[in-house]
């Protein structure tokens, strides 16, 4: 040490120093620490909650709005969209959507999306409620494996997937007026509606999909028929027509009736996904059920002009069957035209009557049989009018009690005997064909040799009584004559004004013959007058009673002959 460092006095303790007591935490960070804990907590509440996002393609984004446009089911909030933007080739929407956690186990393969705003259609109208809300998407959960990008429907889908049902399948040529939404009726009771419809690239058929709504779904069997609601049906009867209209959204929207046999008779229940055809009308439905159909082959004289594949037959103006198939053939052999027509037959539309309580039911053989005896008891087909406005020809079976013979010209006894049709067309060709062979009759002739004959008589004989006679038969072959120059456009009078010459005449031999019968002059002369009066008077008879056999005669006169 220096000398000059002082010395430190000894035993000198150094004072202690008093330091301030530390204090303990203030009660002020409570406050912040609780915010801190929770804020931590409702952040990991928020992030727990928070669901996944989603992409969801639409074709418009019409009334979406990114953080307003909400994801409802059942009108409860499920999710909010947060972005909008347009794809990268700008032909779609894309809206990214945040979800809520309870929704995200529901997020699968067939969950559905569409935007709900107001439509009008002519179903009705729906969405009035987004008027004031405004638009938002709804979610339709659905099942299969998780999925996170969905395309939504253009529109909603016409039956919710929680409504308990059954879909099938129509098969049809032409969709008419059948659209998204159309009914299906089952004895004017709405059961169902149509999904939509498809066409098919490779038979150019249309496929319907339809819905069928339980319990009624249990209606569809295997031998259930399908066909077109008109809507409109006019009947024409024995009390007049009637006019039957269905509801107004069947005349909008059309419709499809379902019919099932009755439950002994349906048979097993249609699966899921059945395919049906759709007929047009109940009448088509009804013809393609299963039943015996027995067929035969007709060949009518002269044209079937009017007569289609479809057209009825009738057994005494009731239906027993349909035509087949019409068609032209070249007889080699024989060298001429023939037109055969194919019918068939249905025996399940006769009732049997007094049949044996354990007979048999009637098959082909059977029925062939019984058709056989019965054209043996004089049944025969001919062409009949089905339309007179439209010309449309029908196949009438019914008896005739002077028929000839049926001759059977194809083996089994598939042919059935016909006869010349009675309609219009063929009454006028036998008219014609009547009227040139009374145009070829001298009866001009012989009225001029009657009115010699009458001069002749005149004046060999000079009674009155015989002169008023032969007057009398001069004007009633008068009379005849002016018909006869007339023919044409006066057949319809022929039969009465011949049947009155001829009684005329009758009556004029009558009184001549009294007359000769006392007079001695001229006898001779007026035997010879007489024969030929008698002749004239046969002859005018002949005529009339074949117009009477043959009325149809009645309809049509000779054109361009000669009086």
């Amino acid at each position: 040490m220096a000398a000059d460092d002082p010395k430190p006095p000894p035993n000198l303790v150094p004072p202690e120093v008093a330091l301030p007591r530390r204090r303990s935490l203030s009660p002020i960070w409570v406050l912040p620490i609780v915010a801190a804990l929770v804020a931590g907590w409702l952040g990991w509440r928020w992030l727990e909650e928070r669901g996944p996002q989603i992409v969801i393609t639409f074709q418009t984004g019409e009334g979406l709005e990114a953080g307003r446009t909400r994801i409802k089911h059942k009108n409860v909030d499920l999710g909010t969209i947060e972005r909008v933007r347009l794809s990268d080739d700008l032909s779609s929407v894309m809206a990214t959507a945040r979800m809520d956690r309870a929704a995200a186990d529901h997020l699968k393969q067939g969950t559905r999306f569409w935007a709900v705003r107001p439509r009008l259609g002519l179903g009705g109208v729906s969405g009035l409620s987004t008027v004031v809300s405004g638009t938002y998407v709804e979610m339709e959960p659905g099942a299969g494996d998780d999925r996170r990008e969905f395309e939504a429907l253009d529109e909603p889908p016409v039956v919710r997937s929680d409504v308990p049902g059954r879909g099938f399948t129509l098969k049809t040529e032409q969709l008419g007026s059948l659209t998204q939404g159309s009914p299906i009726y089952f004895h004017g009771v709405p059961v169902g509606e149509i999904m939509g419809y498809t066409l098919s690239p490779r038979d150019r058929a249309v496929s319907v999909s339809i819905f069928v709504r339980a319990p009624y779904d249990n209606l569809v069997h295997e031998t259930t028929r399908f066909w077109r609601a008109s809507g409109i049906q006019v009947s024409a009867g024995a009390d007049g027509f009637k006019l039957q209209t269905e509801s107004l959204r069947t005349l909008a929207l059309g419709g499809v009736v379902l019919d099932s046999p009755p439950t002994d008779q349906a048979g097993p229940a249609a699966g899921e996904g059945a395919t049906f055809t759709l007929f047009e009308d109940p009448v088509s439905a009804d013809a393609a059920r299963e039943r015996l159909r027995v067929r035969y082959r007709l060949e009518f004289p002269g044209s079937v002009q009017g007569l289609q594949a479809g057209a009825p037959v009738l057994l005494r103006g009731l239906a027993v069957g349909q035509v087949v198939g019409v068609r032209l053939e070249y007889d080699v052999a024989r060298g001429d035209i023939r037109v055969p027509v194919d019918i068939e037959i249905e025996p399940e539309r006769v009732q049997r009557t007094n049949a044996p309580p354990n007979g048999s039911p009637t098959d082909e053989a059977a029925a062939r049989r019984i058709m056989a005896a019965l054209v043996e008891k004089g049944l025969r087909a001919r062409l009949a009018s089905g339309n007179l406005l439209t010309g449309q020809k029908l196949v009438a079976l019914d008896f005739e009690p002077n028929a000839p013979v049926a001759v059977q010209g194809v083996p089994g006894g598939s042919e059935l005997p016909t006869l010349a049709s009675s309609d219009l067309e063929s009454i006028s060709r036998s008219a014609g064909a009547v009227m040139d062979s009374i145009a070829g009759l001298p009866l001009t002739g012989l009225v001029e040799d009657l009115r010699g004959t009458i001069r002749s008589v005149g004046g060999v004989a000079g009674s009155p009584d015989l002169a008023r006679s032969l007057a009398g038969l001069a004007r009633a072959l008068g009379s005849a004559d002016t018909l006869m120059r007339t023919a044409n456009t006066q057949v319809p009078a022929l039969v009465a004004s011949l049947r009155g010459v001829a009684t005329a005449a009758q009556g004029t031999l009558t009184a001549a013959n009294g007359v000769i019968g006392g007079t001695s002059a001229g006898t001779a002369d007026l035997a010879g007058v007489m024969k030929q009066l008698n002749d004239a008077a046969r002859s005018f008879r002949v005529l009339a009673d074949y117009l009477e056999r043959h009325p149809e005669a009645l309809i049509r006169g000779k054109t361009g002959a000669s009086p």
